[in-house]
C-alpha cells in the first residue's frame, strides 16, 4: 500500500501508517467489522502520539534514567520514610500549590526518590525540569586565576530568602582576605571597602578641607 503509506505520512498519521497492514490483514483473517477495524486503527494513532509526547516530555525534562519507587530498596536506608515518599509521588502537592524539600545526607537515596517523583510527573502529563544542584552552582564558577581575582560573588540573608550578589571589576582585582579556619573576619568599613574594590588592608586616608562653603 505505497500510495496510502505515502498519504498518512504527507498526514502525520505515523501510527495508522506503522500499523496498517498489520490491522488490515487481522481484519481479513477474521472477518471483523469495519467499524472495529477502523477503531483500532485510530487507536494506534492515539498510542503513537501519546509515547511519542511522554518520550519528548521526558527528554526535556533533563532526567537521566526512568526511576520508580517499585525498584527503590527500602532495606538500603530504612530510615527513609516510605509512607512520605509514596504520598509525595502522588503529586498532591502539586495540585496544591505545596513546595517538597528532600533533605539527608549523600548516599541516602534522595536523589532516587526526587526522579521517581519528577518521572511520575511527566507521565501525568506535566512540564518537568530536573537539575543537579552541583550543575546549577558549576554555572557561578570561574575559569582562571584572573577571574577569580575580578570577580565577587556573595549569598546572604535579606527579607526571609536568599540573595546572590555578584560584581565584576573592569580594572583592577579585589584584594581578598585570608581565610582563618575557614573564617573570615572583616568590619564593616572593610566589607564596604572589598565591595568598592578598593584595597581594604591599606586604605587611602583623604585630605580632610580645613573649611567648607
Amino acid at each position: 500500500m505505497p500510495k496510502s503509506t505515502d498519504t498518512l505520512r504527507e498526514l502525520r498519521l505515523s501510527g495508522i501508517s506503522a500499523t496498517l497492514e498489520t490491522r488490515v490483514l487481522q481484519a481479513q483473517a477474521s472477518q471483523q467489522p469495519f467499524l472495529e477495524t477502523f477503531s483500532m486503527i485510530l487507536q494506534d494513532e492515539l498510542d503513537r502520539r501519546q509515547s511519542r509526547l511522554l518520550e519528548r516530555r521526558f527528554q526535556q525534562s533533563g532526567l537521566d534514567e526512568r526511576k520508580t519507587l517499585s525498584d527503590f530498596d527500602w532495606s538500603f536506608n530504612p530510615k527513609v520514610p516510605r509512607q512520605a515518599c509514596f504520598e509525595l509521588h502522588t503529586l498532591k502537592f502539586v495540585a496544591d500549590s505545596d513546595n517538597a524539600l528532600l533533605i539527608g545526607k549523600p548516599g541516602t537515596g534522595k536523589s532516587h526518590v526526587a526522579k521517581a517523583i519528577a518521572y511520575n510527573a511527566t507521565l501525568q502529563g506535566m512540564k518537568v525540569r530536573y537539575v543537579e544542584s552541583d550543575t546549577v552552582f558549576a554555572g557561578y564558577a570561574v575559569e582562571t586565576r584572573a577571574d577569580q581575582d575580578r570577580l565577587l560573588k556573595a549569598i546572604y540573608w535579606c527579607d526571609g530568602g536568599l540573595c546572590l550578589f555578584a560584581k565584576r571589576l573592569e580594572k583592577g582585582r579585589f584584594a581578598w582576605p585570608r581565610a582563618d579556619g575557614g573564617v573570615v573576619a572583616l568590619t564593616t568599613a572593610q566589607l564596604s571597602l572589598l565591595l568598592e574594590g578598593f584595597d581594604w588592608r591599606q586604605p587611602v586616608e583623604a585630605v580632610r578641607p580645613r573649611s567648607a562653603l
